[in-house]
C-alpha cells in the first residue's frame, strides 16, 4: 500500500518532507496493529544494491515507513545508508515492553557483515533504531525470524529467529529488556526457510501450556515445537514435515 500522504523522511541528510516515495520490494508484507502508537509499518525504496537474492529475487528494501494512524496525515521513515538493506519478508509490529508504544522488528543486513535483528520505535517524535543483535559477521549471511512473545513467563518478551537457516540452522532467542536485547539461549538443528522462498513458515503457538516455537528440524523431516524454561531451549517433534504449509498448519492447536 503506497501512502499518498506527506512523509517525514529521516535519513543521513536529516529531516525532509516528501509527498511520495519509491515502493516496497515485490511481495513485501505490511504490518498493522489495533492499539499503540505505530499502527502500520511497511518497507519502501526497493533496491537491488545488495544482490543476495535469498528471498527469490534481487530486490530488498532501502527504507522502513511507519504510521501512527491507518489514514494519518503523515508517516515517519528511516532511509538506510547504501551499505545496508532490510532483507526481509515484511516488518513486524509488537509492543515489546507493555508500555503501549509499539516497536517494529526487522531484519537489517549490512553489505559486509550480513544480517542482524533490529528493533525500531518512535522516540521523541522520530523513528529510531532502539536495539539490534550483532551482525552475523559475513556478507550474504541471513537470519529468519520466528516471532516474539514472553516465552518463559518472566514478564519480558523474547524474540526468536533462525540464524542462517540454510547453513548454521541454529535457533537463537534474545530478551528485550530496558531498551536492549540480551542473548538468552541457542539450540542447533532447527530451520524455517529454504533458499528462494519469499515467505517464512511456522511461528509461535500457545496450546495452553505456554508459547511454543514452531520450526522444522535441520533435515526437513519433522515439525519441531521448542520451549524456553530456565534459560534452556527444549524441543520435541510434533509431526512430519511435508512442506511449508505443514509448518503453518502446526500453528493451530490439536
Amino acid at each position: 500500500m503506497r501512502l499518498a500522504a506527506c512523509l517525514l523522511a529521516i535519513g543521513l541528510g536529516g529531516p525532509a518532507l516528501a509527498c511520495d516515495y519509491p515502493g516496497p520490494p515485490p511481495g513485501s508484507l505490511e504490518a498493522r496493529a489495533e492499539t499503540g502508537d505505530i499502527l502500520w509499518a511497511g518497507y519502501s525504496d526497493a533496491t537491488d544494491r545488495y544482490g543476495h537474492g535469498i528471498l527469490g529475487d534481487v530486490w530488498e528494501a532501502g527504507g522502513l515507513r511507519v504510521s501512527t494512524g491507518m489514514n494519518g496525515p503523515c508517516s515517519l521513515s528511516i532511509i538506510l545508508p547504501r551499505h545496508s538493506v532490510f532483507e526481509d519478508t515484511g516488518p513486524r509490529i509488537v509492543d515489546l515492553d507493555g508500555d503501549n508504544r509499539n516497536e517494529v522488528i526487522a531484519v537489517e543486513t549490512h553489505r559486509k557483515t550480513g544480517a542482524a535483528l533490529a528493533v525500531y520505535g518512535l522516540r521523541n517524535g522520530r523513528l529510531r533504531k532502539i536495539a539490534a543483535t550483532p551482525n552475523i559477521g559475513h556478507t550474504h549471511r541471513w537470519l529468519a525470524p520466528v516471532g516474539a512473545a514472553d516465552l518463559d513467563g518472566d514478564g519480558h518478551v523474547e524474540i526468536a529467529y533462525i540464524d542462517r537457516p540454510h547453513l548454521a540452522k541454529t535457533l537463537r532467542i534474545w530478551r528485550y529488556r530496558k531498551g536492549r536485547l540480551e542473548h538468552v539461549a541457542d539450540r542447533s538443528g532447527m530451520t524455517n526457510h529454504k533458499i528462494g522462498w519469499d515467505h517464512i513458515p511456522g511461528g509461535i503457538r500457545d496450546c495452553g501450556t505456554g508459547p511454543e516455537l514452531i520450526t522444522a528440524d535441520a533435515d526437513w523431516r519433522r515439525i519441531m515445537a521448542s520451549t524456553l524454561h530456565g534459560g534452556q531451549i527444549t524441543s520435541r517433534a510434533v509431526g512430519r514435515y511435508t512442506g511449508p504449509d505443514s509448518l503453518n498448519a502446526a500453528l493451530t492447536c490439536p
